[in-house]
């Protein structure tokens, strides 16, 4: 059985796709499954051990997407040796041409979708969206199975089609990589870990830190990621005057995390919008550590009761939230055995893996 995994975005500073693409090919790869990845744009993974091929072509500016008029061409060739196409992200260019060229060639196809975009709950808007581009939707039934990481991306990408078989995989985690210290003390180091993007909702978390901080000055915020909106945080934090207690890290490499997840005491994910699910939530309680997140798409699916859920965009409920498990460290170690317990259970590669696997095998 080979299987081709198709996505836009690789890089593994482009966010929760390439993360989850990564790491189900080392996961298939262990299986013994034969796996290749088909990707617009390689720059750090070069040395991954897995088969990368690369799609030619331009791409825009604003998104990345592969704007090569040759696309669907050159995907037939690559194309015709593997037994599944599965295509990642439903809402970009080389994975939905992928399910096309799939379909022309009679091969099984899966889409995996990671997406849940801004005011998700405006059911006539987006169904508005999607009757303006039927070819989108006509795409969309070319598909054998659609999967949603979570519920939330699920009842987004209805929206776009009419189908009932829409089954929920979520992402998974490397739960030997990240584990709890044997010995831990929960202090007051807070940690944010993702893009620096709008609809992560970073400036809410600073403005939260300042009221932190105005009641604890031993609190200590690091933000690690890479994004356009690292000089505007900056600046923001001087205005605030909270820049001595927080620290931009910059990109952090994969191989960095675990100690990174391990030296923190709370993960903080502050989105206001489009999160559909949160890989990093799943990195933290790998790592043992208490949660707070806001209402936001998947988010609450993941957290239920291993951290905090807050309304999104309001920084005194985020910041009454975080102090509230600082001072009391007894819950912060609760909630990190829970969430270590959740993560196990359903979220680890061997069990999310073992559904991906055992739907090839349905499709074959």
């Amino acid at each position: 059985m080979k299987i081709a995994l198709v996505t836009e975005w690789f890089a593994s500073h482009e966010g929760g796709v390439a993360t989850h693409v990564r790491e189900l090919s080392k996961w298939l790869k262990d299986k013994g499954v034969d796996v290749c990845i088909i990707t617009n744009e390689v720059r750090d993974d070069d040395n991954l051990d897995i088969e990368i091929i690369k799609a030619p072509g331009p791409r825009d500016p604003l998104f990345r997407l592969n704007l090569s008029p040759t696309l669907g061409a050159r995907l037939r060739d690559v194309l015709r040796d593997v037994d599944i196409i599965h295509s990642h992200h439903a809402f970009a260019r080389l994975p939905l041409s992928a399910i096309y060229v799939a379909h022309k060639l009679r091969k099984p196809s899966i889409l995996t979708t990671h997406t849940v975009s801004f005011f998700p709950d405006l059911e006539y808007f987006w169904q508005t969206i999607s009757y303006s581009y039927p070819r989108y939707r006509l795409r969309l039934k070319k598909v054998n199975r659609i999967v949603a990481v979570s519920e939330s991306a699920k009842r987004f990408i209805r929206y776009f089609t009419d189908r009932e078989d829409i089954i929920v995989i979520p992402n998974g985690v490397d739960i030997k990589r990240f584990t709890p210290p044997r010995e831990k003390e929960f202090g007051k180091n807070l940690l944010y870990v993702g893009r620096l993007v709008p609809k992560k909702g970073l400036h809410v978390l600073l403005y939260a830190m300042k009221r932190i901080i105005d009641r604890d000055r031993e609190v200590r915020l690091r933000i690690a990621g890479k994004g356009r909106l690292l000089p505007l945080l900056k600046s923001l934090s001087r205005m605030l005057g909270i820049d001595k207690n927080v620290r931009f890290l910059g990109y952090v490499p994969d191989e960095k995390l675990p100690d990174l997840y391990r030296s923190s005491d709370m993960l903080i994910l502050p989105s206001i919008t489009g999160e559909s699910f949160g890989i990093t939530l799943l990195e933290a309680m790998a790592s043992g550590l208490p949660v707070v997140g806001t209402d936001v798409g998947g988010i609450p699916e993941i957290i239920r009761d291993c951290g905090r859920i807050v309304e999104p965009g309001r920084p005194d409920k985020l910041a009454r939230a975080i102090m509230g498990l600082i001072e009391d460290p007894e819950e912060m170690r609760e909630l990190g055995e829970k969430g270590r317990e959740r993560v196990e259970r359903f979220y680890s590669w061997d069990v999310v893996g073992n559904r991906i696997l055992n739907l090839y095998e349905e499709l074959l």
